[in-house]
């Protein structure tokens, strides 16, 4: 009995010197139809096509006796081209929050889609210099949005407001090319509902 009882002490020991499981995950599922731009911690960004899932592995510290609970506060960085996070507390729009992550345990973030969009893409050879958006009620100017400017080939977006039942506007967006040359899009067909997007693509001047 006694020999048995020394082989099992160092077994109990080396269980509690080893440790248990580590590690969590965070899942994102987006019900947008529009993708969706997600960091966590300082992993890369991923981007998560309309109506699809990523999940992130998270490391964390070993639980053990000792560290039963383990939990670990994660950073996270996301905007949608039809979603923003929205802060109840301060009642604005924002790009990021914090998760906690469990051992073994999945955080599931259901991303429903609450903006409409206006994307530029730049199929042509110059910078886009310049874009104005115009928020328009039907008589007058009630709100203006810039986009920053886009290098030849790529794209950039701003989420805006959709119309609702009280509610009714269009959207005109003017762009000016690095070489003065100007372009009208949008009106009174730019009109968007919640999870929709008006899609402007920019080509080189004819």
């Amino acid at each position: 009995m006694k020999k048995l009882t020394l082989w099992i002490l160092p077994v109990m020991a080396l269980l509690l010197i080893t440790g248990c499981d580590s590690g969590g995950a965070f899942r994102v599922i987006n019900q947008s139809s529009y993708p969706l731009y997600v960091k966590v911690d300082e992993q890369d960004e991923v981007t998560i096509p309309g109506n699809s899932n990523y999940t992130f592995e998270i490391e964390t510290k070993k639980e053990s006796i000792f560290n039963p609970d383990v939990e670990k506060k994660v950073p996270v960085w996301m905007i949608g081209e039809t979603y923003q996070i929205y802060d109840d507390y301060t009642q604005s729009y924002t790009d990021s929050t914090t998760v906690t992550i469990k051992v073994n345990k999945t955080i599931n973030a259901y991303i429903q889609p609450n903006r409409a969009s206006i994307k530029v893409v730049n199929n042509s050879d110059l910078w886009i210099a310049k874009i104005d958006i115009y928020k328009h009620n039907f008589i007058g100017v009630v709100n203006h949005y810039t986009i920053d400017p886009i290098a030849p080939h790529s794209f950039n977006f701003k989420n805006v407001d959709y119309i609702t039942p009280n509610n009714n506007f269009y959207y005109l967006v003017l762009i000016e090319l690095e070489d003065g040359t100007r372009y009208q899009y949008g009106g009174e067909n730019a009109i968007l509902q919640k999870d929709q997007q008006f899609l402007v693509t920019v080509e080189n001047p004819q």
